[in-house]
């Protein structure tokens, strides 16, 4: 037969009974009972004036708690996150004392245990990285307009049914939005419209990055597309992401984060109204959110504008020792003769050619090198010039066969 289980208040009251026969000493009951003679006497005392409901347990919360969070800065805390469910203890601190005036605010954790109390924050496990932050091919801005990091971000349906493509274009040492621009899709032709607007507000960037999709790279040379072009033509170098690296470009892939939680859902009822849901959470992300990273500044407190613009007309600029020839409409090069097929996207562009010690030509496009003319490629299947990639060498691209008739 199993033990009977006991309760602390059925223990309470047969220590009090014991106690009142007269038969044992308040001390002898305490060790039998396992409890102080403190404990022993206090239960006592409260039976006496209390009766049984003085057995129960108390509650342990204290009288008075001088430091306890005033309801109307907890209202504020809980104001501040409804209107911001994305945004934590620090930044809610941090609007406390900037927006709202509080000179003393609670601290981070204080804020953080509110809303636990009002079940409006979650823990959440963070995954151990396990990719390098900052790879030595892609450069780190010590100013704005160093680098632009520029992406799609996913797309999603509206509400109408119509296709929404948000692209973004956030400068890396500010994490200032420079445009926030909701697409109806990811051609070429609209991509450009949106940056020549954008480049003769801002100005131009040196270097912009991106990574290995469309509309800013391609199969072509060099993974160039005409978009990428076309800002090498004025004068903008073009840093591409390792494939499938979206950690090097970490910052612009949280933003996006932020963007989808905020911005996206739901999805607004058109292409319209939507872009200026974008307009709005841009203008927040950079007036009003404190960064982190910023030492808790706003992005627009350090952004400025470039001193570069926008010139249609830049000419690149290669050295003396190159030969400069103009691509054709068709994106053929001519040399010593023969023609060399590069791609439609470098159509009407100068291209620099240079005779290396080895005697191969490299084929240079602004600061790119593409790769090195083959005269005389054995491939029955493939024309007999060419430009081969440049880790290869003329007439070892591939195996020599004898050509066909």
């Amino acid at each position: 037969m199993p033990w009977k289980k006991t309760e602390p208040m059925t223990e309470k009251e047969h220590f009090v009974t014991l106690a009142q026969t007269g038969r044992f000493t308040v001390g002898e009951l305490c060790s039998d009972f396992g409890i102080s003679r403190k404990t022993g006497h206090k239960y006592l005392k409260r039976y006496r004036s209390e009766g049984v409901e003085g057995l129960h347990d108390r509650s342990r919360r204290p009288k008075s708690s001088p430091n306890a969070t005033v309801k109307s800065v907890e209202a504020l805390i809980l104001k501040e996150r409804r209107k911001h469910p994305t945004w934590g203890p620090k930044k809610i601190r941090d609007l406390l004392i900037k927006i709202d005036g509080i000179e003393r605010p609670p601290r981070e954790s204080t804020i953080a245990l509110v809303l636990s109390r009002h079940g409006l924050s979650q823990k959440r496990k963070r995954k151990v990285g396990v990719h390098r932050v900052r790879p030595e091919h892609l450069t780190e801005p010590a100013r704005s307009n160093e680098v632009w990091t520029v992406d799609f971000k996913g797309w999603f349906t509206l509400k109408d049914g119509q296709r929404c493509d948000p692209l973004t274009v956030c400068d890396r040492y500010s994490r200032y939005i420079i445009c926030c621009h909701g697409c109806a899709n990811q051609q070429f032709k609209g991509t450009l419209r949106v940056f020549k607007k954008l480049m003769r507000h801002h100005g131009l960037p040196e270097i912009i990055r991106v990574d290995n999709g469309t509309p800013f790279a391609s199969g072509a040379l060099g993974g160039l597309s005409q978009l990428s072009v076309w800002w090498i033509e004025q004068g903008i170098r073009v840093e591409f992401m390792t494939p499938a690296s979206p950690q090097e470009n970490g910052s612009h892939e949280r933003m996006h984060r932020d963007l989808k939680a905020e911005a996206t859902k739901p999805p607004s009822k058109n292409l319209s109204a939507q872009r200026k849901r974008l307009k709005r959470w841009r203008h927040e992300y950079n007036n009003d959110r404190p960064h982190e990273n910023l030492d808790m500044l706003r992005p627009a407190e350090i952004y400025r504008k470039s001193a570069k613009r926008l010139s249609e007309k830049y000419k690149i600029r290669y050295p003396k020792s190159y030969k400069v020839v103009r691509a054709s409409g068709s994106g053929h090069i001519s040399h010593k003769g023969s023609n060399f097929y590069m791609s439609e996207v470098y159509a009407g562009c100068r291209v620099g050619l240079f005779l290396n010690d080895k005697g191969v030509t490299e084929v240079h496009y602004s600061n790119m090198y593409l790769g090195n003319l083959e005269f005389d490629c054995t491939d029955p299947y493939r024309p007999n010039c060419l430009i081969i990639k440049p880790d290869q060498t003329p007439n070892a691209s591939l195996p020599s066969v004898a050509k066909r008739k």
